[in-house]
């Protein structure tokens, strides 16, 4: 039969660990195994086609896997093909599954989503917006060591040291009270420019054609 989204996690939520034969789109592949989790957040199942233990009631640990996420919307049919065991006299729903399934800490994963938020817009703080290569190089070798963030096109570090366009020795700025720091990012640009020319100039020469000597 073909489900409806509403229709498969009605059905799914009363059958876990049952078995499950399911026809996916596009390629109308078959999958068939043990139907693992459900989820009505991302709308997608997830089942194993690894063999069954030979002890069903082993820990979830020690069971071999083979799991397929599979989206509801890739779902054009699904046929049961026997009812997972359950503890007796549970009633529908993962608590009587057997082997039991651990609750999902949603704080936990939700702290481990902000975690994951922060570090892309970190990230993306870090990398300027219409500079060149060679700005973004010298923003990543000072950021190495110090603490360094973006003002349009201004690199600031430490909040004292401006490394305005283009970005040579003689673009640095800072107050006169800022010489220390000054002194480092000069350190750190310098060393950028002194890597660069070098491996310029040990580039591996291109090879000439030697003419043909006249009269052999």
């Amino acid at each position: 039969m073909a489900p409806s989204t509403a229709a498969l996690c009605c059905a799914v939520l009363t059958i876990a660990r049952c078995s499950i034969k399911i026809t996916c789109a596009p390629h109308n592949n078959v999958l068939e195994g043990t139907l693992f989790t459900t989820c009505n957040i991302t709308n997608a199942i997830a089942i194993n086609t690894a063999p069954a233990p030979p002890n069903p009631s082993a820990p979830l640990s020690s069971q071999p896997g083979d799991y397929h996420i599979i989206p509801f919307a890739h779902i054009l049919s699904f046929e049961l093909l026997g009812s997972g065991e359950r503890i007796a006299e549970s009633g529908p729903g993962f608590d009587g599954a057997l082997p039991s399934i651990s609750k999902v800490d949603l704080d936990a994963l939700r702290a481990r989503e902000e975690q994951t938020i922060r570090e892309m817009k970190r990230k993306d703080a870090q990398k300027g917006k219409g500079v060149s290569k060679e700005a973004q190089e010298i923003f990543d070798a000072i950021s190495r060591t110090l603490p360094t963030r973006w003002a349009d096109a201004d690199i600031v570090v430490n909040d004292a040291v401006l490394v305005k366009p283009p970005y040579t020795l003689d673009s640095l700025k800072a107050p006169a009270d800022k010489a220390q720091s000054l002194a480092q990012v000069r350190k750190i640009v310098e060393n950028y420019y002194k890597r660069k020319n070098a491996g310029g100039a040990t580039r591996a020469p291109v090879a000439m054609p030697i003419a043909p000597r006249k009269g052999g």
